[in-house]
Parts: structure tokens; C-alpha cells; sequence
């Protein structure tokens, strides 16, 4: 019997840009956000998530966004012919059919849309990579989270009794470049879970060196998952790491050029001079992940603080930003 996918979640700006659901239009929404829909929550138990399966959250939320469902066929009706839209990206929980739905998905979506499609997904059997590749996706995300194999553990591995493992993630992004190659596969890194500067760095300088992007979120806490009472990084730490990210993905940076000071603080240790051409135009502190993806407000309420521009920044902004850095 061939299971055929009957609703779907959509982000609320994504629902908004559909006609969907009343709201304000934004012109730098430029991903086309769902994600896969079932009656209970995620079979996985990451202590940051409200679709966690001990979370007492509601069901149609991820992070700090609702995701309303609606039946496909409506969602397809709806795909608007002249939009904004540079690319789709579906957000999966983790339950036995998942790719078989993704297949479906995306597969109805092919009929309106020539998109690229991103996958964010838990490491699957290379075989379902194939499936989901021939089906139309062009890009998996596969997310590490945390910074280190510890916290790994703790937040979304064996002490949260899920099968995850670390080795395992990163032995499935390496899956994930074989079939989809270098440039269409990213992680996302949480920070604010309990890793250090250097530890975020770490890791971000091993993945850009296999190959894989990285995308940054500032740790949310969400009331009823388990670390609703934990705090944000503060915003000059999550600059810093921004500032990291950005130089490493240009080739710029080394990790031998990586450091700490007394206080733990990221020290970069090239010309101020060449750090601040990099920076100028503040693209380190837009949002990071698959290109064209923007994210508006996951992480941030719009008054603010801005851990991630949705949008390009103005020159204030920039020089606020280089500033919160304290590195130059």
C-alpha cells in the first residue's frame, strides 16, 4: 500500500505569502518553509526542541515559530505563480515513514514549482538519500546542534535516550556529500547550549574543511521543552562566532589563527585591517545555511536583539555589529 501525504505544515510568513492566513506580506521572505505533519510529535527527544517527544509544548510550533497545517492539496492550489521565493526548504521529525513523505512532498511540489528544495533531516540510509535526490531535492541539512560530542550526547543523544549518535551524524554528512555534493550540503550549530567560543569554532572550522556549510541559530529556550528555563548567548559571543563561521567559509581563516583570550573570548589573529574589509558588508550577521534561506524572526522577536538579519544590513548596522564583536 503506497501511503500518500494528505496534510503539511507551513511557517506562518510562509502561510502568509500563500494567502493563507491574514498577516503583513514581508518582501525578504525568501523561503518557502514546511514541514512534514503527523498527529503525535517527533519519535527523537532534543532538549531544546517543543516537537520533542517529552515536550510539553504545543505540536505546531518549532522554535519560536507556529507551523499551522493545512491539507497539501490546499498548499499546492495556493503555490503563488510570481513570488519572492528563491527556494523550498522542508523541516522533518523524526518517525519510521518520514522519507516516503518527504518523497511525496516533494514530488507534488515538482508540479508547481522548479525551485531548489533543502531537506533538513536525521541521518538516513544512503539508499534514502538517493530516493529523496531522484525525487527533486537538491540540498540536506543534517544538524549536529551541539558543538561537541558531549554536549551531543547530553542535549540530543544517549542521555536523552534517542538513538542518535554523534558519529553517526557526521559519518551521514559525509553519506550526504557523496550523493549530493560539495556545496549542497550544510549542519546547523545552536549556540548558547553550554559550549565554548572555541569549542563552536572547533567544530565549525572541521566541517567547512570537509566540505559542508554551516548555518548558526542562537539557542531559543521554548517553554515546555526540557531547557525552557536555560538563557541565550549573549549577542557578543554570537558574534564572534558569526565573525568565525563567515571567515571560514571565505577560506580566510585557520584554526591555528583561532584563539582564546583570559576570558575565554575568540581572539582572530590576522590584520584588523583585512578583518574589517571581510565584515563591511555585514554578511556575517545575516542569517547562515542553504544560500537564499533568511529565517525571518526564528530566532529573534523583531524588537530585538538581531542575532541573525533576515535582510542586508545598513551601514549603522554593520558598524554595530563589527563593534558588538570586539574584536576589532
Amino acid at each position: 500500500m503506497i501511503l500518500v501525504v494528505e496534510r503539511v505544515r507551513l511557517s506562518i510568513g510562509t502561510a502568509i505569502e500563500f494567502g493563507l492566513e491574514t498577516g503583513t506580506s514581508d518582501p525578504y521572505f525568501t523561503t518557502a518553509f514546511l514541514m512534514t505533519y503527523r498527529d503525535s510529535k517527533c519519535e527523537s527527544n532534543c532538549a531544546f526542541c517543543p516537537q520533542a517527544r517529552d515536550s510539553s509544548s504545543v505540536s505546531d510550533r518549532l522554535s519560536r515559530i507556529s507551523w499551522p497545517d493545512y491539507d497539501i492539496d490546499k498548499v499546492i492550489g495556493a503555490w503563488p505563480q510570481r513570488s519572492q521565493f528563491r527556494r523550498i526548504c522542508i523541516q522533518t521529525l523524526c518517525y519510521a515513514s518520514v522519507v516516503e513523505d518527504v518523497v511525496d512532498i516533494v514530488r507534488r511540489l515538482r508540479e508547481v514549482a522548479q525551485l531548489p528544495i533543502s531537506v533538513a533531516i536525521h541521518p538516513v540510509d544512503k539508499d534514502d538519500l538517493n530516493r529523496m535526490r531522484g525525487a527533486g531535492v537538491t540540498n540536506i541539512g543534517i544538524a549536529l546542534d551541539a558543538s561537541t560530542p558531549s554536549l551531543f550526547e547530553e542535549i540530543k543523544g544517549k542521555r536523552r535516550a534517542t538513538p542518535y549518535r554523534w558519529d553517526r551524524h557526521v559519518n551521514a554528512l559525509r553519506e550526504a556529500l557523496e550523493v549530493f555534493g560539495r556545496g549542497k550540503v550544510t549542519t546547523h550549530l545552536i549556540i548558547g547550549l553550554g559550549e565554548t567560543e572555541k569549542e563552536a569554532a572547533d567544530v565549525i572550522q572541521m566541517m567547512y574543511g570537509m566540505g559542508i556549510g554551516v548555518g548558526l541559530f542562537a539557542f531559543t529556550s521554548v517553554r515546555g521543552t526540557s531547557l525552557e528555563s536555560s538563557e541565550p548567548p549573549s549577542l557578543s559571543s554570537y558574534r564572534r562566532i558569526q565573525v568565525v563561521r563567515h571567515l571560514t567559509s571565505k577560506g580566510v581563516l585557520r584554526s591555528k589563527e583561532i584563539g582564546t583570550d583570559d576570558n575565554g573570548r575568540l581572539t582572530i589573529d590576522i590584520e584588523h585591517k583585512s578583518m574589517l574589509s571581510a565584515l563591511s558588508s555585514g554578511e556575517a550577521f545575516q542569517v547562515t545555511g542553504c544560500e537564499g534561506c533568511n529565517r525571518p524572526y526564528y530566532n529573534e522577536r523583531p524588537r530585538g536583539p538581531m542575532y541573525n538579519y533576515p535582510r542586508p544590513l545598513n551601514r549603522k548596522e554593520v558598524l554595530a555589529a563589527i563593534k558588538e564583536t570586539q574584536l576589532v
